[in-house]
């Protein structure tokens, strides 16, 4: 009997993948106003065009694949 590994593959990557999608208003995340992040942070625009919280103060470098 031969099993398909795409179906579980396509699942653990989806589990991997799964933290990454949701935000929750930490520095570096991403944001689209200053009500998605936490406390003390701003939604700010970064070098790259993205728009991530940071501390508004020019203080904040994140790291992005």
């Amino acid at each position: 009997m031969k099993t398909s590994r795409g179906p579980f593959a396509l699942l653990l990557l989806l589990a991997a993948l799964l933290p990454a999608c949701g935000s929750s208003g930490d520095e570096c995340d991403r944001c689209s106003s200053d009500d998605d992040c936490g406390s003390g942070l701003v939604c700010s625009t970064f070098d790259d065009g993205s728009q991530r919280c940071g501390s508004g103060m020019g203080a904040t470098s994140c790291r992005v694949r």
